[in-house]
């Protein structure tokens, strides 16, 4: 009598590569040289606020981080001063831009969600949200008139 051969499954995990999320859409730490101006200076003496504390504070609040813990009125405060400045306009609408910080808001609320998940679903989740951050970013990078330029200019910012 012929033996049967046993099959056998191996799984394969098609999106490995978004387990840690690629170098070029991660946090960087840079070094950046800036003219402060002698009244924020001042200001942030008077306040007892260092000038980088402040910058950071800005940069971490406007992202919608889940590494800071600003509050609702600060992040709008932020997304109100961007567009009141006009940064990305007329490139995109002040409709557009609303999106994209709403995009943001969202993923920020996901990641509040993942309390009490097991490791499998915790790898898996990361893997989802990797994938989702750098479809994000081509999607509104390419929403520029660049005729789908080289988002390898993100490395620069």
């Amino acid at each position: 009598m012929k033996k049967k051969k046993k099959d056998s499954v191996v799984t394969v995990d098609m999106y490995h590569k978004y387990a840690e999320i690629d170098e070029m859409y991660s946090s960087k730490v840079r070094e950046v040289k800036l003219d402060i101006p002698s009244n924020l200076r001042m200001l942030c003496a008077i306040l007892d606020i260092k000038v980088e504390k402040l910058l950071n504070d800005f940069m971490w609040m406007l992202s919608y981080s889940h590494h800071n813990s600003a509050t609702t009125k600060q992040r709008k405060t932020a997304k109100k001063y961007i567009l009141s400045c006009k940064y990305g306009q007329p490139v995109y609408t002040k409709k557009q831009i609303n999106q994209m910080f709403d995009e943001l808001k969202a993923d920020r609320k996901i990641r509040k969600t993942i309390d009490g998940m097991d490791h499998e679903d915790m790898k898996l989740f990361w893997k989802s949200n990797h994938m989702y951050m750098q479809h994000w970013f081509r999607r509104w990078f390419n929403k520029r008139d660049r005729a789908k330029g080289d988002i390898s200019t993100l490395n620069e910012y």
